[in-house]
Parts: C-alpha cells; sequence; structure tokens
C-alpha cells in the first residue's frame, strides 16, 4: 500500500475511501494525460524516496531524484493525498511518519515543517491508508500493537496524532472500504482481519469481530486489497503461497472467510496485492518474493477475479527480485512492484503482446547511482 496502490472510481465512494499503497479499489478510468503521472518508491537501506515520472501510454518510469526520510533500515509504507500535493511515508526504524509536499510538475519532494511526527516511540509504524478527501490518515504500528489515527490539513499537508486504537499483535496491511466506514486491518502474527469503525472525526474503534482466513494455518496476512464494488477482500499470507478471499456485509463492513487460492508454487510468498478492471475483465495482482535458493524466481501474478472467486492458477510474469509493494496503473494498463533483491522497480503489462494476461515487463533503478542495496520497499502512483 502497501503495500498496492488505490485506484479510485469516477463514481462516489463515500469520504472514508481508500487511497493508499496497501489495497485497491478498482476504477472505471477514463485516459487522462495526468493520472497516475508519478511514481514514489520507499528504499528500506538508506532511507531514501525515489521519485519517478511515468510515461502513462507506455508505461515507462524515469528517475527524478531522492530525498532522505528518516532512520536507515526504516522506510515502509507510503501513501499519497488525493490532490496528489502531499505524500506520507511512514519509517519502522524511527517511529516516525515523514510529510512532504510533492511538486505537481516534476513529482519532487520538499520536507514539510516540521518534516515529520512521531506515531510514539516502539511503535513501529508500517503502513498507512488515506481517506479519499484527504482528512484522515491511518498507521499501523507492529511494534506495539496499534493503529494510530490522524487528521489532516488538507491545505498545508500537516498530521495531527487522533488516538490509537489497541490490542492488535502485529498488524500490517490496512485498508479503508471504499463506501464504509470501515478500516480493515491484517495482523500479520495471529492471521485475523480485523474490521475498525471509522468515526464522523477520524477516531477508531473496534465494534466487529476479527476474523481468520477458511485455512487455519493462514497465519501471516500481508497486504489488503478490496474489490471496487465493496463486496469481497483479498489478502495474500507472507509465508503460504496462497490468497485468502472474504466476504463484506454490505451493511455492517463485517467479514465472513471464503476460499483460499494456490498463488504459484508452494515456495512463494506473495506480499503485495492489488486490483485492477481492463476490458471490463477485473484482475488480482499479487507480488511474490520467490525463493532463489529453491530456484524460484520472484514474479507478479495475475488472477481473474469474480466477487470472492479467482481463476486459478494464475498468469505469472517473472522473472522479477523479491519484489514487496505492489501498484496498480490507475488506467489498468500497468502493475509495478517495488524488487527488494536489486534496487529496481519492475513493470509488468496487462494484457501485453506476449499474449498473456500479464507480461514482464522492463526494469529501472529507483537511485542514481544504481543502488542494487537500497531493497525498495513501498510504492504508490500519484491519482
Amino acid at each position: 500500500m502497501a503495500v498496492t496502490l488505490s485506484t479510485v472510481s469516477c463514481g462516489s465512494h463515500g469520504i472514508f475511501a481508500f487511497a493508499s499503497s496497501s489495497s485497491s479499489a478498482s476504477p472505471t478510468s477514463t485516459k487522462t494525460t495526468n493520472v497516475g503521472k508519478f511514481a514514489f518508491v520507499t528504499n528500506f537501506n538508506d532511507a531514501k524516496v525515489s521519485t519517478l515520472t511515468r510515461n502513462t501510454t507506455t508505461g515507462a518510469l524515469k528517475r527524478v531524484g531522492t530525498i532522505a526520510a528518516g532512520a536507515v533500515k526504516g522506510p515502509h509504507g507510503l501513501a499519497i493525498a488525493p490532490s496528489n500535493a502531499f505524500l506520507y511515508v511512514a519509517n519502522v526504524g524511527d517511529d516516525n511518519i515523514y510529510q512532504f509536499a510533492v511538486s505537481l510538475t516534476n513529482g519532487a519532494l520538499t520536507p514539510l515543517s516540521p518534516a515529520s511526527i512521531s506515531n510514539g516511540v516502539g511503535s513501529g509504524p508500517e503502513q498507512l491508508a488515506m481517506s479519499v478527501n484527504g482528512a484522515f490518515l491511518f498507521a499501523t504500528g507492529s511494534g506495539k500493537g496499534t493503529i494510530t489515527a490522524y487528521t489532516v490539513n488538507t491545505s498545508t499537508g500537516q498530521l495531527t496524532a487522533n488516538g490509537s486504537l489497541g490490542g492488535f499483535n502485529t498488524p500490517f496491511g490496512i485498508a479503508l472500504h471504499p463506501t464504509l466506514s470501515i478500516l480493515y486491518v491484517s495482523d500479520a502474527v495471529t492471521g485475523l482481519i480485523w474490521p475498525l469503525t471509522v468515526g464522523s472525526n477520524g477516531s477508531l474503534s473496534k465494534n466487529l469481530p476479527g476474523v481468520h482466513s477458511s485455512d487455519g494455518t493462514a497465519d501471516a496476512p500481508g497486504f489488503i486489497a478490496i474489490d471496487s464494488t465493496g463486496a469481497s477482500l483479498f489478502v495474500a499470507d507472507k509465508r503460504l503461497a496462497e490468497v485468502s478471499t472474504f466476504s463484506i456485509d454490505s451493511t455492517t463492513g463485517a467479514l465472513t472467510a471464503a476460499f483460499t487460492f494456490q498463488n504459484g508454487s508452494v515456495n512463494d510468498s506473495p506480499i503485495g496485492i492489488g486490483i485492477g478492471t481492463n476490458t471490463s475483465v477485473e484482475y488480482l495482482f499479487t507480488a511474490n518474493q520467490g525463493a532463489p535458493g529453491l530456484g524460484v524466481a520472484g514474479s507478479v501474478s495475475s488472477f481473474v477475479a469474480t466477487g470472492t472467486t479467482l481463476t486459478s492458477p494464475p498468469t505469472q510474469a517473472s522473472p522479477y527480485n523479491g519484489p514487496l509493494g505492489l501498484a496498480v496503473d490507475p488506467l489498468n494498463l500497468f502493475v509495478y512492484a517495488a524488487d527488494s533483491g536489486d534496487g529496481t522497480v519492475s513493470q509488468s503489462i496487462i494484457k501485453g503482446t506476449c499474449g498473456s494476461a500479464l507480461c514482464a515487463g522492463p526494469k529501472i533503478a529507483t537511485e542514481n547511482p544504481v543502488n542494487k542495496n537500497s531493497a525498495p520497499y513501498g510504492i504508490v502512483l500519484s491519482h
């Protein structure tokens, strides 16, 4: 969002609709030259955030520059304001949320003043989600098992803490329902997916039960994706090569565990996840780390999604090198993954010239000079 890009439909999704890198609601896209113009990537090892411009016709990326975002071995998830004017980065290494102004000309980042806000000592913020109106931001805190809410000054971009909700083990993935005031959080140790109620002021409460995957061994859920209708939730397990699906109650937002689907090799490790619709077909995508020692290359999987049902086995684009975060092009033509193993971002093409549902495309280094050890983690595209 994670980390995946949320792609928001042209219709109304309510004030709490998700707008971050951890999940996705698929759009009905209208081609414009500015949609998805910029990509932003966190580099975990050297604590830099990279800006890249994107050719919205070819999908090609071009580096703009990098900027520091706190402690090394820290930057994880990102979220971008609906206006594209502000970017937020969670740093698990120093417990801060970093806030930047975004140049709408070239995507260059400038720290706000102050440049960061503490998420709480030892909280370990990892992933972020933002409401579609830009008024609220939410952060998972794996260190203390908390979800922290922030209000956002939509004019200046400044964050103000708005309380934390505890009682989780290791919260990780995070996504907002497209129409209901419900925030979903995956717990990467208990395996539970928690629906949280979002108040009118952005405060959080735990009114609904956490629900486990129908696979009792799926205890390491990663990023979350929700379909465009808000009827189905998908999560990839970070240890098992499978995707778990849940149906969502249209009134309350409560979850019911549905099916699980094999995701390629049993030695694969899917984390990033996202949804996009191309020529009226809805696809679910996962970023799979692979297992180099076992001869399994990293890849991006493409499932056809119908409700909580996925067409399995998926089509896979590879080889990639340890992809983590994943973002779907708002125009539903391309999928991008942060390749942690070689310091790059990979581009996959939906229904490309290879004749498959997903074709492997070019890669670009996130830094110049090239740093193969920068360990890209999260990725988000502008709206």
